[in-house]
């Protein structure tokens, strides 16, 4: 099966909205695995949401997605353990685009233990 990532930005000033939207989506029962994370890591530019699920409730956690992130930026991307290309191909953006910091994905090529995830399997 295969899994997906979503990740909500938000900005320092947007913390307790954003709080709330991480709440929802632990009540919504769409979501294997959530993380907030108020400051920037890995690769991502701000903190943010982060949001695990599989391919069966896609086009739901995308409607959820949509309509719970107000004015904030989303990424949705496939999870195969290629960070590069799961962060750059076939890439779904809700909101403005953002740039991810790429040199992080060098990094965990020698450093494996900075990953933000394990790679699901």
């Amino acid at each position: 099966m295969n899994h997906y990532h979503s990740h909500i930005y938000f900005k320092s000033k947007d913390l307790e909205p954003a709080f709330i939207v991480f709440e929802q989506a632990q009540m919504s029962g769409l979501f294997q695995f959530s993380k907030f994370h108020e400051k920037a890591i890995g690769p991502h530019p701000l903190g943010m949401i982060e949001l695990h699920f599989n391919e069966l409730s896609y086009a739901e956690v995308l409607g959820w997605v949509q309509s719970h992130r107000g004015d904030l930026s989303a990424l949705i991307h496939h999870d195969t353990g290629d960070d590069l290309k799961d962060h750059t191909e076939g890439i779904l953006w809700l909101g403005a685009n953002l740039p991810l910091d790429f040199s992080f994905f060098e990094l965990i090529q020698t450093r494996p233990e900075l990953r933000v995830h394990p790679v699901n399997k």
